[in-house]
């Protein structure tokens, strides 16, 4: 599992979100899409503002972080997605990965 520390700004249609419903996929290059769970000390996340988070990608593995980790830099910015849809931009920093094995 890969965990980062980050912040997170919704920018679609001035829609509001609810912290614990959310799972979005983040996009670390044009193809590479990984789902992940956000934990914040907010019930709800506002259009617009920016937000201090900790985000677990439970979906990365051993093979999946050996493609991640040349990608990988402090501070490094990418949209977030539901589907196709944009939702916001997250900025991603102080990666640390944790294998299972």
């Amino acid at each position: 599992m890969l965990k980062a520390k980050g912040e997170i700004m919704f920018t679609v249609d001035g829609k509001n979100y609810i912290s614990d419903q959310l799972r979005p996929a983040f996009m670390f290059a044009e193809g590479l899409l990984f789902s992940g769970n956000i934990f914040s000390n907010d019930d709800m996340y506002y259009h617009g503002q920016a937000y201090d988070v900790d985000i677990e990608f439970f979906t990365v593995n051993d093979e999946a972080y050996s493609w991640l980790k040349p990608i990988l830099k402090d501070d490094m910015s990418m949209p977030m997605c539901a589907g196709r849809k944009i939702l916001g931009i997250s900025k991603l920093r102080d990666f640390e990965y944790i294998s299972a094995q």
